[in-house]
């Protein structure tokens, strides 16, 4: 991995650090501040903060397990797919890692990504639409690049940083749903003296975990593309064929594409995990409506270019594939150089 790519990760890490750290600590404060308000002895902040987070970190380690069954894929072997389990057990050999467990889901969108916390646990999961639409080069590539996740251990790693965002992220849902049910449509609390009380530190706790979410959300989603972009550089490494890889992604982008906004939303759940996150290939076209559907929804239309601005700038969890492919046709160059003519 290059100087650039190491600098970006440890600057990623040591700021998911401060904002873990963080929100530990808010966290303890708000036990405590609970504690003191109820009269409980004030042991029960750092316990009932490490409860939490031991509790949703215990959720987050069957992330993996649920993705693929959210995918519903099934397991194949060589009987069933003979060409995806040649490909991978060849990859698997110049990887010097163990043959992964097979998965193949019939989703029509190019999907392709691992789940597991060692090599030995970890399972790949590629669509029937990535099959279809991939030569054996470039599924070989996309191969290397996941099994490059599996050696680099990313699974393991993203789960471990993600606890705290994921604590924050359900702490924000569950006291924003509380908040509202407590809170009537005028804006009025539902009740007095423990009910106001309740509401209030409903919105409060919902306002700090969602900074706290959005940060940590942030810092992750630029960690996880420093991660795929040395996922490339491994799937490199190992089969040797830049091209290869830079055609596969290009091939994803452009059959993601085709793809109608209802089908790459049902992808959504593995966006975050698959090669090419269907997210990158939304359409731009404003929604219409008026009975001749000739009239744009303009509030609707610039609300979907906010949120998408938003997605772009902060929460991308991959680079863009322009971005990739242009870093692998120059590595490419850099081996046409090195080999003798």
């Amino acid at each position: 991995m290059d100087r650039s790519l190491l600098a970006r990760m440890a600057f990623a890490t040591a700021l998911l650090g401060v904002v873990a750290l963080a929100f530990t600590v808010a966290l303890v404060a708000g036990f405590g501040a609970l504690a003191v308000f109820f009269g409980w002895p004030m042991v029960v902040a750092p316990v009932g903060a490490a409860v939490v987070l031991l509790g949703f970190g215990a959720l987050e380690l069957t992330q993996g397990a649920r993705v693929v069954r959210e995918a519903d894929a099934y397991e194949v072997d060589a009987d069933t797919s003979p060409r995806l389990h040649r490909i991978v057990r060849i990859v698997a050999q110049q990887a010097d890692l163990p043959m992964l467990a097979i998965a193949v889901s019939d989703d029509d969108a190019p999907e392709a990504f691992v789940t597991g916390y060692t090599a030995g646990s970890a399972t790949l999961v590629i669509s029937l639409g990535m099959l279809r639409a991939l030569d054996d080069a470039e599924l070989r590539a996309v191969v290397a690049h996941e099994l490059a996740h599996v050696k680099n251990r990313d699974v393991a790693l993203m789960t471990a940083i993600s606890v705290p965002t994921a604590v924050a992220s359900r702490l924000h849902e569950l006291s924003s749903a509380t908040s509202e049910r407590l809170v009537g449509s005028g804006g009025a609390v539902r009740g007095r003296g423990l009910v106001a009380i309740v509401a209030f530190l409903s919105a409060v706790v919902s306002l700090v975990a969602g900074l706290f979410s959005f940060l940590g959300r942030s810092l992750i989603a630029s960690f996880s593309r420093v991660r795929e972009l040395a996922a490339d550089r491994g799937a490199v490494a190992i089969t040797g064929d830049p091209a290869s890889l830079a055609s596969a992604l290009s091939s994803i982008e452009t059959e993601l594409g085709k793809h109608p906004v209802e089908d790459l939303r049902s992808a959504q759940s593995v966006a975050a995990f698959t090669v090419v996150s269907p997210e990158q290939v939304e359409p731009d076209e404003p929604l219409m409506l008026g009975a001749e559907g000739d009239q744009p929804a303009t509030l609707t239309y610039y609300s979907d270019r906010y949120e998408a601005f938003v997605y772009r700038t902060f929460l991308r969890t991959h680079p863009s594939v322009g971005d990739r492919v242009s870093r692998l046709q120059a590595a490419e160059r850099e081996v046409q150089t090195a080999t003798p003519p």
